[in-house]
């Protein structure tokens, strides 16, 4: 069904291609692509599709504008590097190098992808089991707590009366708390009070403004709070419920922690396997290094620093 619904999807792509290219009678189906003198082959395409991650290349191959924009980089490439041998641009030396560094570049990078992607496996989920019992503190849920409030605005009051009200307001529950459900339907001026009742369950630190959540915080349960202000105006709050922090559950976290030993003893791979080829000896000599500074800085560079003296 995939490969039925991708070959349907590349169809369409067609019409979206240029016309140029869509109507151009199609002779070798090894070429995937021509435009002027820019082709690109089937076995170009497909080295570069390699390039994108396994679990991403098939999303990204049937998405038909990521699909067009890829091929038409390039075949825009292949245009421009066919200009390029045309005027024998390829042929100069430096070029020839530097194309050289590219392939030598590009195979270093493959070669080390191949690597790693060829060595053993460990056991990931006995190094996450180990990584989460050495590291417990990591896994503890943060204290939540839970509280209503009433809101007096103090964007629908100046602020010296929206103190007052709440003033007003602490006092009657002062003497009669269990008003306070009751208060936040009549009083409350914040606009989600109508559906949640005034109520914020497992909040955490940081989910609320600070005046907020340190009034909060400070509160026994059952506790309601003299009048708190903050950006929106003054709060009445009452703890309801303080959860302390609790420890998350091995199985709940092992994916995470298995993906994340799996990256680790990649990592730890590559780096021995490259620190095993940084230990080799660098054997460069004196010669070389002046031929290199008289190709890069020119013939006469080391005679002017010798003559400055540096």
């Amino acid at each position: 069904m995939k490969l039925f619904s991708f070959i349907a999807i590349v169809f369409y792509m067609l019409f979206l291609l240029p016309e140029s290219l869509a109507d151009t009678p199609v002779i070798d189906t090894e070429i995937l692509a021509r435009r002027g003198a820019g082709v690109v082959t089937q076995e170009m395409f497909a080295a570069r599709a390699d390039m994108i991650p396994d679990e991403a290349r098939y999303e990204a191959l049937r998405n038909v504008t990521r699909f067009h924009e890829l091929l038409n980089t390039m075949v825009l490439r292949a245009q421009l590097a066919a200009d390029a041998r045309a005027a024998g641009f390829d042929n100069d030396p430096m070029i020839k190098s530097r194309m050289e560094l590219a392939a030598e570049t590009e195979l270093s990078d493959a070669w080390l992808q191949h690597y790693m992607e060829n060595q053993p496996d460990a056991d990931y989920e006995q190094l996450a089991q180990e990584y989460y019992l050495l590291h417990q503190e990591e896994f503890m849920e943060a204290e939540k707590y839970s509280v209503s409030h009433i809101l007096i605005s103090t964007e629908q009051h100046p602020q010296e009366e929206a103190k007052e009200l709440a003033a007003d307001l602490h006092r009657q529950l002062e003497l009669s708390p269990d008003s306070f459900d009751q208060f936040v339907l009549e009083y409350s001026e914040d606009s989600s009070a109508a559906s949640n009742k005034g109520k914020f369950g497992n909040v955490k630190r940081g989910d609320m403004v600070k005046p907020f959540e340190d009034a909060a915080f400070a509160l026994k349960e059952g506790e309601i709070s003299r009048p708190v202000l903050s950006a929106y105006g003054y709060h009445l709050i009452r703890l309801d419920a303080l959860i302390a922090p609790q420890q998350k559950d091995f199985e709940q976290m092992k994916p995470h922690l298995v993906e994340a030993e799996h990256k680790r003893h990649q990592e730890r791979l590559r780096d021995e396997y490259l620190s095993s080829l940084s230990m080799q000896e660098m054997d460069v000599s004196e010669e070389s290094m002046r031929e290199m500074i008289r190709r890069v800085f020119g013939e006469g560079y080391l005679d002017t620093q010798t003559d400055s003296g540096n």
